[in-house]
């Protein structure tokens, strides 16, 4: 097809439900699709495999302690229970053995991780012997818990392999490059082990990869796997581009491997889809610090509005019994990569105020894309005191919570300034935004729109915790000082 952006019809008869289903089974079935959705899927698989594993371990000792020494040592084995499943489930994991498909499936990591139990427990038995195991009862014991965790293994296998028949489960993945790269990738993906299903195609035709195009494929979707198959014709700066893009958004990124030279990054092989795959990442992205990132946000956001919650109970009731209309003021917000979310804030407005801004952007006080004005007067008395002291966005904490938002980054903005902005403005998006950033510790309104352009590019380029940190210092100064906030 030589359209840019194909939905394959079949997932999206998938996507839009069974026709002709009862209300309860529609119910059933929607269940089921979050049971086995991607996002539960690894979660769920490894507490299966550890499961299996421990029942395999307990009743084959307990079956090769009562083969030998009777009821008693099934009772003992019982008794030393927590101790053997740390060390077995310790020397599994250690094998990849709740890993991926490839590294899980291998017949050779299983063996080595039973015979690496077999020689701890047997050293166990020499050294504490008070423990009552003997090497007849550890070697038979292990044998049975081997014959188990294969057996139960093998059933695990099976039951994936079903449930992906039935379309539950699999990872929407879209793939992009040209028409003969597409089918290729199709007819493996059919063939594959089903854990994967096409749920769209991008169409590259030597003009490189279609951001706007992309994500608007990936939000209709729900894609969370893409694939990009003959991207040599990709440039260096649209593929940094598009990584970025892929890293915001939480999807992974698996090429060709031709395109393997133009990645910095140290790949990973991958053949659970019928192909091989390189699985990679923003380059230039420090993984570990970026999930110290995200547990400050959580423990941030979760500690000030407890801490808060009586300021926060306080103003919601001053806004309902001084102005007509609900207490939070819900606006659809431009943030990372350009996803579009529900950004909460303290309504401090009268209930009219976004139909009345058509009549006030002849008095926009702001330059750019962006619209203020100093004396607004659709802003209430109980709306001008907490804008004063920056208390109207502290619900966005949710946000932050949420995931949609940090508590550090480039502010988000409303639909109509995202849509004033220049391509290069929007580069600003290449992070999570913030409640506060670079450009509310630097005089927030009094700044020019060139000015939070440029003091957001720089955080996203110069980002660090640190950075992060004395951002966050310097706001309570700034709120403080009531610097800029009108």
């Amino acid at each position: 097809m030589d359209s840019s952006l194909v939905l394959r019809d079949k997932e999206k008869a998938w996507e839009s439900g069974p026709q002709g289903q009862l209300p309860d089974e529609q119910k059933r079935s929607k269940v089921f699709k979050i049971l086995f959705s991607s996002s539960l899927r690894r979660p769920l698989s490894v507490l299966t495999l550890v499961a299996m594993d421990a029942l395999a371990l307990l009743i084959g000792l307990g079956l090769g302690g009562y083969l030998v020494g009777g009821e008693d040592r099934a009772v003992g084995v019982a008794y030393f229970a927590p101790v053997l499943l740390a060390v077995w489930l310790a020397v599994f994991a250690a094998h990849g053995l709740y890993g991926r498909v490839q590294s899980r499936q291998v017949p050779g990591a299983l063996l080595g991780a039973i015979l690496w139990n077999v020689m701890l427990l047997s050293i166990g038995s020499v050294v504490y012997p008070q423990s009552g195991f003997s090497l007849k009862e550890v070697l038979l014991g292990v044998l049975f818990v081997a014959l188990l965790s294969v057996g139960l293994r093998l059933l695990y296998e099976l039951g994936c392999k079903l449930v992906y028949q039935q379309g539950l489960g699999r990872i929407p993945t879209l793939v992009i490059g040209g028409e003969d790269e597409r089918a290729r990738v199709r007819q493996a993906i059919k063939k594959g082990s089903g854990a994967y299903s096409c749920v769209g195609e991008l169409n590259v035709n030597g003009r490189g990869i279609d951001l706007p195009v992309l994500r608007q494929l990936l939000d209709q979707t729900g894609g969370r796997n893409v694939v990009l198959a003959g991207s040599e014709g990709v440039s260096d700066v649209q593929l940094v581009d598009f990584l970025r893009s892929m890293w915001l958004r939480r999807v992974r990124v698996q090429v060709i491997p031709s395109a393997s030279a133009l990645i910095g990054s140290r790949p990973v092989v991958s053949q659970d889809m019928g192909l091989p795959l390189l699985e990679i990442g923003y380059p230039r992205l420090n993984k570990r610090q970026w999930i110290l990132k995200r547990l400050l946000d959580i423990a941030g956001s979760l500690g000030w509005l407890i801490v808060l919650s009586p300021l926060l109970i306080g103003v919601a009731v001053l806004i309902k019994l001084t102005s007509a209309g609900p207490v939070f003021f819900k606006q659809k917000r431009v943030g990372a990569d350009e996803k579009v979310f529900l950004c909460y804030k303290f309504r401090s407005m009268y209930e009219d105020a976004e139909q009345r801004q058509a009549e006030l952007e002849s008095k926009n006080e702001a330059d750019g894309a962006l619209f203020k004005i100093k004396n607004d007067p659709r802003i209430t008395p109980v709306g001008r005191f907490i804008r004063r002291w920056s208390i109207d966005e502290l619900p966005q904490l949710i946000n932050v919570l949420r995931g949609e938002m940090s508590l550090v980054g480039p502010r988000p903005l409303p639909l109509r300034d995202f849509e004033l902005m220049s391509e290069v403005h929007k580069k600003r998006l290449g992070t999570v935004p913030g409640i506060t950033g670079y450009w509310q510790i630097s005089g927030r309104s009094d700044c020019s729109f060139e000015d939070m352009v440029r003091l957001d590019l720089y955080y996203v380029d110069n980002w660090s915790l640190a950075l992060d940190l004395k951002i966050i210092l310097k706001t309570l100064r700034a709120v403080l000082r009531r610097e800029g906030a009108y």
